[in-house]
């Protein structure tokens, strides 16, 4: 049984850069043009039958200069060793990658103009061994679904589909859903769009390889091109190469009461390393957003020293880890058993507090969880949610339970907005 391999990306967006780098590292030297030429190299090393790029090679239509050298370049180094260089438009390219398959040599782009086209794969005797059908975007917007229009004859070769659209269910980037898609007979579906790299469906796969090269802080994870094997009798494997040399990441670090400054920076530093573990195998620039969150006695110092925390970084093998931003969302530290019953509003919420714990007796807030419970029935039982509950066939009413959990969030919410006017820790 024999297979054909397809090296897929999508959203290269050659023309920008990646935003929310630390001063010191050039954006240009982790631009989507600068991956996107390592792409001939790694295919033509890995002997793979085709690379295929599901829409916005190009950012925009003014970018047509800067593009056309680099995606040349790539594919000239692509028909030195035979390998097809076969894409579709998607929002951001529409206008552009039309002329550029026109001007370029091996460049096959495939359903211009909004229709569906087709291009053949053959074995060694010459027999159709792989489908590739393409449909690329028309325009900056398409509203309706490329599977409206889908024409092309299955002829019991493997078909892998390739499309630039939004299984998101926003409906100005040609909507797609994914049982539609999973339904289609095609072995295996190959998306652009969403930055987001991952399958959407296991059995057929379909798959968004994502953004080349991650494009913002948002983009966390590995990202990079995906190996894409199709056997014959339709069995696919898909394999995420994590070929990007930049990653994002989100860190969260949990403080104690007791910890002060200097243990929120060990803390970070540990956690910074434990997030390089997760990098590819070549990423040179790990840039990580970091959250300092829990209850400690350095609140305020925290706050206050926010941009000493700016300044943590350490390198990890050819990794250099660097943070592009803090937040400080701690609160200060209290002991609710040592507040509980003082004769002040933090005396009284923290006893509130300690017996929706069940650590001390209900029966003298019995009063404000009923009024709590009966004002949240009223609320729920109100014209607004009438709507919701006729739609809904699971809808019922809110329970104590429920209600218990509102008063402890909207309690703890009371607790540190006292603190936070008094200026101290509430356990002075």
């Amino acid at each position: 049984m024999s297979s054909l391999e397809v090296l897929c990306v999508a959203d290269i967006h050659i023309g920008r850069r990646p935003s929310r780098l630390p001063d010191r590292f050039d954006p240009a030297d982790f631009s989507p043009r600068t991956i996107w030429a390592d792409i001939a190299e790694s295919a033509v090393t890995r002997g793979v039958d085709a690379v295929v790029v599901a829409g916005d090679l190009v950012d925009q239509e003014n970018r047509y200069a800067e593009a056309f050298g680099a995606v040349e370049s790539v594919a000239t180094r692509l028909a030195e060793a035979s390998i097809p260089l076969v894409a579709v438009a998607g929002n951001h390219d529409a206008d552009v990658l039309p002329d550029l398959a026109d001007a370029i040599d091996n460049l096959q782009l495939l359903g211009r103009g909004g229709s569906w086209e087709r291009t053949a794969f053959t074995d060694a005797d010459g027999e159709p061994c792989l489908h590739i059908d393409g449909w690329s975007f028309p325009g900056r917007y398409h509203h309706e679904s490329p599977l409206a229009t889908y024409d092309l004859v299955d002829e019991g070769v493997p078909r892998l589909g390739v499309v630039h659209g939004d299984v998101s269910g926003e409906d100005r980037y040609a909507p797609v859903a994914v049982d539609d898609l999973a339904t289609s007979g095609h072995a295996a579906w190959v998306l652009g769009h969403l930055h987001v790299p991952g399958t959407r469906h296991e059995n057929p796969p379909i798959l968004y390889p994502g953004s080349l090269q991650p494009l913002d802080p948002s983009e966390t994870g590995g990202h990079g091109a995906w190996l894409v094997s199709v056997e014959s009798d339709g069995t696919v494997e898909t394999e995420p190469l994590r070929s990007a040399t930049l990653q994002y990441e989100d860190v969260v670090v949990e403080t104690e009461p007791d910890h002060g400054f200097h243990d929120v920076v060990d803390a970070t530093h540990k956690q910074l390393r434990e997030t390089a573990t997760k990098c590819g195998p070549r990423t040179d620039l790990l840039a990580v957003t970091v959250t300092i969150s829990g209850r400690t006695d350095a609140h305020t110092d925290l706050r206050g020293r926010r941009g000493e925390l700016d300044q943590v970084e350490l390198t990890d093998g050819g990794t250099a880890v660097r943070v592009i931003d803090v937040t400080v969302d701690t609160k200060p530290s209290i002991d609710l058993a040592d507040r509980a019953g003082d004769d002040d509003p933090i005396g009284y919420l923290a006893g509130l507090l300690r017996a929706l714990d069940d650590d001390e007796p209900l029966d003298p807030y019995r009063d404000v969880i009923e009024a709590a419970h009966t004002s949240v029935r009223e609320t729920h039982d109100s014209n607004a949610y009438r709507e919701l509950k006729s739609h809904d066939e699971t809808y019922t009413r809110p329970t104590e339970a429920e209600t218990k959990e509102v008063l402890r969030r909207q309690a703890r919410q009371l607790v540190d907005a006292f603190v936070e006017q008094q200026g101290v820790p509430a356990d002075e």
